[in-house]
């Protein structure tokens, strides 16, 4: 028996990685985690798919009331310049629950 045959690899859930101004993510909360840079929601889409949202700070805030089972859509808007140079640029975002 091949080394491989006994081993099923496992892949990792998908991440989101907006890349363009009005990227959007929406779906209901299955679950909230806390990683080593602060929560991250996980969302399943309307086609079933699994997606981990990043943890970036504006994120974070704006989720913080957000439970599981609620119904959201994220928009990523862009960056903002740092207000210190040297420094990473600002990730901004607009979160909405459905009512």
């Amino acid at each position: 028996m091949a080394k491989d045959e006994q081993w099923e690899k496992i892949e990792g859930g998908k991440f989101w990685n907006p890349q363009e101004d009005n990227d959007e993510l929406s779906g209901e909360v299955i679950e909230v985690t806390q990683g080593i840079y602060g929560s991250r929601w996980l969302i399943k889409t309307d086609s079933d798919e699994e997606i981990l949202t990043p943890s970036h700070k504006l994120l974070q805030n704006r989720m913080s009331s957000i439970k599981v089972g609620e119904t959201i859509r994220i928009v990523y808007k862009g960056t903002q310049p740092p207000a210190v140079r040297g420094q990473n640029p600002t990730k901004m975002y607009e979160v909405f629950r459905k009512k």
